[in-house]
């Protein structure tokens, strides 16, 4: 394997921060999903123990401070997810916002006291939203510092770029959300199990980035067995069953069992009491998980199961066409050797000539467990990039909405791609270093800027994108395949409703959420004198402004609204590529 130059870290960090940037001014068009304000508000309020903490110790009574009643009061909100991301919100939050504390109330009563000190370089949604942009500008670094190591400077960049312009990547990289926060802290473990083959103390280091994925999101659980697996299959060519020896537990996982609970219990509060009641609860919450909506080839699905090609459907229609067809070369470069050579004792295959420069015996031992022998990087990719999917496509999955919940499967199939492009050029046989340069730049532009340009072109929408393979956002409508959810699809309008809507309008929000709705005002970007109706039919009666989200099980809403106001013409109809997303409808009569 390479080891990475001074170069390289530089341009690691040119990525991270170029892809932190792109996010975070992108961004401030994208609407606030409704978990993204669940979140604002465990955030805010975590920081009033944060405070009390403070207040406490400078009384003398810290333990008060650290009791069960306390903690309990600000960590009960949102209990069922880890605390890690939304403590990093809550800093962000703290510091560099503008806190104007007249623009209406706050999540929680925390007590923040004008003038309150921060650096006042963003607005509250922003700063929020920092932390995501910055986990996933490390998730770019960190696939290049990957691919540099595997494979070489070109097979890093490609898939970092690759990675970053998968329109549904960047749509969850700009949120104040788990999901590309928990897909760098996979990458993180996955990565430094690879070093820990050979180099003790990055099984150390494993342990404690398994600790800080299982503190940003339970999907983390799962790395162990992935790992583990990987694991056997790279010394069972060095196992030997005469005598019998099982070999010693090596040092990665050892960490990884002591540290990541450790890590886990240690970050969150809510589990220094009652320990064992709060752990069955939050994971008794995942387990028997509430169902999502979601529409997929013009059916609503309700209840598990979902269909098994659900996740690969979805991946086969979002994902960049480019990507998928390098991901499958990349798998093909890593398994032709061992296949033909396979099939060869079946058919009249020639294999390959072995240029594997692992030979034996090797020479691991527990704290290097794979010091001689073949890594199977190929595999190590194959398995992370496929059981996200494979675990969403199983039927006692609960149905949860939108290709987010197999973003870690990304980075690998990213990987794949970067190692396939490579080979391509060094197929090319290009006699000059110029030649080589130019050639490579071009490789690269080919693949990563489809995803560029479509991520360009459908934001702030990127949940209605789809690509080629589906005909784009009207052929992903025709196919019946999921526009959006989350409700996040108001926020582009914002100025239009301010200018527009009649002073003390009470208008019916529809699947934006009251928490969503407050953001805004706080933000300072919807008056406040503009009512929130509340929901469903009798909030519809009582309106004299209504929305309407598409989604498939969304359409009695439709019905709804033109019974109440006698008319089905909407005033604003917001689109991409004349795809509906929300319409705006306005009682003709006073009520």
């Amino acid at each position: 394997m390479r080891t990475p130059t001074l170069k390289d870290l530089a341009l690691a960090l040119l990525l991270l921060v170029a892809s932190a940037g792109a996010l975070g001014l992108a961004q401030r068009s994208l609407g606030v999903m409704r978990d993204e304000a669940t979140y604002f508000q465990a955030a805010e309020t975590y920081w009033g123990w944060f405070a009390e903490l403070k207040e406490s110790y400078r009384r003398g009574e810290l333990d008060r401070g650290l009791s069960e009643p306390v903690i309990a009061r600000y960590f009960r909100v949102n209990s069922e997810h880890p605390v890690l991301f939304k403590l990093l919100m809550a800093v962000s939050w703290r510091y560099l916002a503008s806190h104007d504390l007249q623009r209406g109330a706050r999540f929680h009563p925390v007590q923040l006291r004008p003038p309150l000190p921060s650096a006042d370089l963003l607005d509250e949604i922003s700063a929020f939203r920092v932390p995501g942009w910055v986990l996933t500008g490390l998730c770019v670094a960190l696939i290049y510092l990957f691919g540099v190591r595997i494979e070489g400077r070109l097979a890093g960049l490609a898939a970092a770029l690759l990675y970053i312009t998968i329109p549904r990547v960047f749509f969850h990289g700009q949120l104040a959300a788990f999901d590309s926060a928990v897909t760098t802290m996979w990458l993180m473990t996955v990565y430094a199990y690879l070093r820990s083959l050979e180099h003790a103390r990055w099984g150390v280091y494993a342990g404690v980035f398994f600790g800080l994925a299982l503190a940003t999101k339970h999907n983390a659980w799962f790395i162990p067995a992935l790992l583990l697996l990987h694991y056997l299959m790279v010394v069972w060519p060095d196992l030997s069953f005469r005598p019998l020896r099982l070999p010693r537990i090596p040092l990665v996982f050892i960490s990884m069992a002591i540290l990541g609970p450790l890590v886990f219990v240690g970050h969150w509060p809510w589990l220094w009491h009652s320990t064992l009641a709060h752990l069955k609860g939050y994971f008794g919450f995942h387990m028997h998980h509430s169902y999502y909506n979601i529409e997929y080839l013009g059916v609503n699905w309700g209840m598990p199961p979902l269909p098994i090609s659900y996740p690969f459907g979805m991946t086969l229609f979002t994902v960049p066409t480019i990507l998928l067809l390098l991901g499958l070369a990349g798998i093909w470069v890593y398994a032709r050797t061992p296949l033909l050579t396979w099939l060869s004792r079946f058919l009249a295959v020639r294999p390959p000539p072995e240029d594997s420069p692992f030979r034996y015996p090797a020479r691991r031992s527990w704290k290097r467990p794979g010091k001689g022998l073949d890594p199977k990087v190929g595999t190590l990719f194959f398995i992370n990039a496929l059981f996200p999917l494979a675990l969403i496509a199983l039927p006692s999955t609960p149905i949860f909405g939108g290709t987010k919940h197999w973003l870690p499967a990304y980075p690998f199939l990213a990987l794949l791609a970067g190692v396939a492009l490579s080979r391509l050029l060094r197929s090319a046989r290009a006699r000059s270093r110029g030649r080589r340069v130019l050639l490579g730049a071009l490789l690269l532009a080919a693949a990563a800027l489809p995803g560029a340009v479509s991520t360009a072109l459908t934001h702030p929408f990127e949940l209605t994108q789809y690509n080629a393979l589906a005909g784009g956002p009207a052929g992903g409508a025709d196919l019946g395949l999921n526009r959006q959810f989350w409700g996040y699809a108001v926020r582009p309008i914002l100025p239009w409703i301010d200018e527009t809507f009649d002073r003390g309008a009470n208008v019916y929000f529809h699947d934006t959420n009251y928490d969503s709705y407050g953001a805004y005002i706080r933000n300072g970007e919807l008056r406040p004198d503009i009512r929130y109706a509340g929901m469903e039919r009798p909030a519809i009666e009582a309106s004299s402004y209504a929305m309407v989200y598409y989604e498939l099980h969304f359409n009695k809403y439709d019905y709804w609204i033109w019974d109440s106001y006698g008319t089905a013409t909407p005033i604003k109809v917001v689109d991409l590529d004349g795809v509906p997303v929300l319409s705006v409808y306005k009682r003709p009569e006073a009520r």
